[in-house]
């Protein structure tokens, strides 16, 4: 059965029980959910696979090794972010065996102030070392390689075990693994909602149109964009 996996830390489970909540309530037993925790979180209801582990303190090595925990060989796997919806039916059989990534779209300047700082940022832009979105990553029928990332990242200063490690570990594993990759279209794939000004009704129905697999929600006001988009499946 096709795989779809999330991580997620904490006692506030509001966020992923919608994501969980969305995939049940259309697509019931199409897809294996599969939730990846520390030890002192809850299982989800409707959950498939709880796999919990031993996590490191920081948020960014803590995804790394929780997802390097998954059996994705011989299998479709998609590694989505959990502060998201599944809307429409996602099709593993577009997806030829290898490592799937999305590429970012917008750039800009890094702040290189922002939340800490990075000198390593100063004057560079988000394309130029974080290329990809990590929101979306599909392994098809190959191992697990976010083990090799969590290695990576565990070997960069500490700021990157609590901020951007993530990307920039999957950046650098990438410059040595380029025949390994393909691309999605995030066009396509996974629609972005961060603007505090939008229209449910409408963006859902194009969406749905569209088929667009995903929606993921980002700022400030993304719970209460979550439920007014989830009331409308």
């Amino acid at each position: 059965m096709d795989q779809i996996v999330f991580f997620w830390t904490g006692k506030n489970l509001f966020i992923p029980e919608y994501f969980v909540k969305s995939i049940s309530k259309k697509f019931c037993k199409k897809y294996k959910i599969i939730q990846v925790s520390d030890k002192k979180t809850n299982k989800i209801d409707g959950v498939d696979v709880y796999i919990k582990d031993d996590l490191p303190a920081d948020i960014m090595t803590a995804r790394l090794k929780a997802y390097s925990l998954v059996e994705t060989k011989n299998k479709n796997t998609i590694f989505c972010d959990a502060d998201s919806l599944m809307i429409s039916e996602l099709y593993f059989d577009d997806f030829v065996e290898g490592y799937h990534l999305m590429k970012r779209k917008r750039n800009s300047l890094i702040n290189h102030l922002h939340p800490e700082y990075f000198p390593e940022f100063k004057n560079k832009y988000f394309m130029d070392l974080m290329p990809f979105l990590f929101g979306a990553i599909i392994i098809s029928k190959k191992e697990n390689f976010f083990v090799h990332l969590y290695n990576i990242c565990t070997n960069l200063p500490a700021r990157f075990h609590r901020w951007y490690g993530d990307q920039i570990s999957l950046h650098i594993f990438y410059l040595d693994n380029k025949s390994k990759f393909l691309f999605f279209d995030q066009d396509k794939y996974m629609h972005i909602i961060d603007k505090t000004n939008n229209n449910p009704k409408e963006d859902l129905q194009i969406l749905l149109e569209k088929k667009i697999p995903f929606i993921t929600f980002k700022g400030p006001k993304s719970k209460k964009q979550i439920i007014d988009y989830f009331s409308l499946l």
